[in-house]
């Protein structure tokens, strides 16, 4: 069958509009979704782990007993998938006395605080059966409507992990449902020192706000290449000589490179086009270059979304920071020192065998206190934490109690302990004697250290044990040459 030159320039143009439309929406909206699901996804999982590094776990570990003791003596246990009957509220009423528990309302009242300030749909914790791989409700902070104490759920795929190992790092996941909408959730281990795992926590972020904001740019970009390809079709009609021919060329090959360039951010294919023909053509393709900047200004709508999902991220660095940082000195803390030791366990039990450990204690710091005030006291254990850090550049340094400070050996710290160690001991007996500063800052310390020892130490503690018995060793010299 032939078609006339009008007919196919028509055919031409529809399917070259059809196709750069088509494939700007489904690549436009499915990049849009997939940058909001991934920085969702990652601000659920950092506030989820802030939270449960942050979170009481005395309190929680009383809390998740309490449960845990009406949960094995209940009778019958109704699931959430009976929320509703005439059962379940008999089961959960079980846990009413629950809320008044101290460490319920404490709890509470922190886990409510994290709520608010970040925003997020609901934070709540819950403990693991993990025989009958089910998680029971501890506490849920949604204001509006909480799952119940008590409430049980099945745990999901995601999370199977934690059944071998409770401890494990659990994924992020995004689920669409009727009741609640589209959600990001992810669970985070709450672990106390002994590395037990009493509970969980547990955060959802609402994205059906961002998600609605998607669905009325891409309709919007829908109805306005719609309508630009019906000019289009129209101008075309009236294109029936030879002229028209290398002008379509020319512009179809843009869209080829304009669905081959960047998947994000502002697309300048049509933009550098420079056709002047005085007719239709021309027209055609300033349209495109119109339709251009009208379809990167709704791609840039949709990215300021993906931008204050940024600065979410950057509050909960934040709020992890804090988490492992020691306010007065500004070093690493009791929690980021736990976590280095279990790290070093791993390292262990994988064979790598070089590390120390560092013990450190403030003399004095009691009569300090007593005699020139607790404000004082504090600009002593300052003053020790800088002589720590001057000596020990390579290495991590820890506050981990009031007046004691662990350095676990790196770098050539590690190579040079003993003349660290001896120099340290010299600048405590210049700084101990220096008649020129004020009394508190005269401080005087005893320090310890041990090197693990394959033929002596059996793990990690052992080396602390060492290095601890070293450092009293150390303190009971100084006071005996002090006497």
């Amino acid at each position: 069958m032939k078609l006339s030159l009008k007919t196919k320039t028509v055919l031409l143009l529809i399917a070259i509009m059809v196709v750069l439309s088509g494939t700007t929406i489904l690549v436009g909206s499915r990049r849009i979704g997939s940058i909001l699901e991934t920085h969702y996804s990652a601000d659920a999982k950092e506030l989820a782990y802030t939270v449960s590094k942050s979170l009481d776990v005395d309190k929680a570990t009383e809390l998740s007993n309490a449960v845990l003791e009406i949960y094995n003596s209940a009778e019958k246990k109704v699931t959430s998938d009976e929320w509703g009957s005439r059962e379940f509220y008999q089961y959960v009423g079980l846990y009413t006395d629950i809320k008044e528990l101290d460490c319920y309302k404490e709890l509470y009242e922190q886990v409510r605080a994290i709520q608010d300030v970040n925003d997020v749909d609901c934070v709540y914790v819950y403990t693991v059966i993990h025989d009958e791989r089910v998680g029971v409700y501890m506490l849920d902070a949604d204001p509006e409507e909480p799952c119940p104490i008590g409430c049980i759920d099945t745990i999901v795929d995601n999370n199977d992990a934690i059944f071998d190992d409770p401890a494990a790092e659990c994924d992020p996941y995004v689920t669409n449902t009727e009741s609640y909408g589209w959600l990001v959730s992810c669970m985070a281990p709450v672990i106390d020192k002994d590395g037990n795992v009493p509970c969980y926590i547990g955060v959802d972020i609402s994205m059906d706000e961002v998600r609605g904001s998607q669905i009325r740019y891409v309709a919007a970009l829908v109805i306005l290449l719609v309508s630009i390809s019906l000019i289009l079709c129209a101008i075309s009609i009236l294109l029936v000589n030879r002229t028209i021919v290398k002008p379509i060329n020319i512009l179809s090959e843009a869209a080829v490179k304009y669905c081959k360039g960047e998947k994000t951010g502002a697309r300048l294919g049509f933009a550098a086009i420079d056709i002047h023909t005085g007719d239709e053509i021309e027209a055609l393709s300033e349209s495109m270059k119109q339709m251009e900047r009208d379809i990167n200004d709704n791609i840039a709508n949709l990215l300021e979304a993906s931008k204050e999902l940024t600065d979410t991220k950057e509050r909960a660095q934040r709020m992890n920071e804090l988490a492992y940082k020691d306010a007065l000195t500004g070093v690493r803390n009791k929690t980021s020192y736990d976590i280095e030791i279990m790290r070093l366990k791993n390292e262990l039990a994988d064979g790598h065998t070089k590390f120390g450990i560092v013990m450190i204690d403030l003399n004095y710091l009691k009569r300090i206190n007593d005699s020139y005030g607790h404000e004082n006291g504090n600009i002593a254990i300052i003053k020790l934490c800088n002589i720590i850090c001057a000596i020990f550049q390579h290495s991590p340094v820890f506050r981990v109690g009031g007046d004691e400070f662990v350095v676990i050996l790196k770098n050539t710290d590690y190579d040079k302990v003993r003349s660290l160690v001896t120099t340290f001991n010299t600048t405590i007996d210049e700084v101990s004697m220096d008649m020129s500063i004020n009394p508190w800052e005269r401080v005087s310390a005893a320090i310890g250290y041990a090197i693990y020892d394959v033929n002596h130490d059996l793990n990690v503690e052992d080396v602390f044990k060492r290095a601890d018995k070293a450092m009293y060793a150390r303190k009971k010299e100084m006071k005996s040459i002090r006497v």
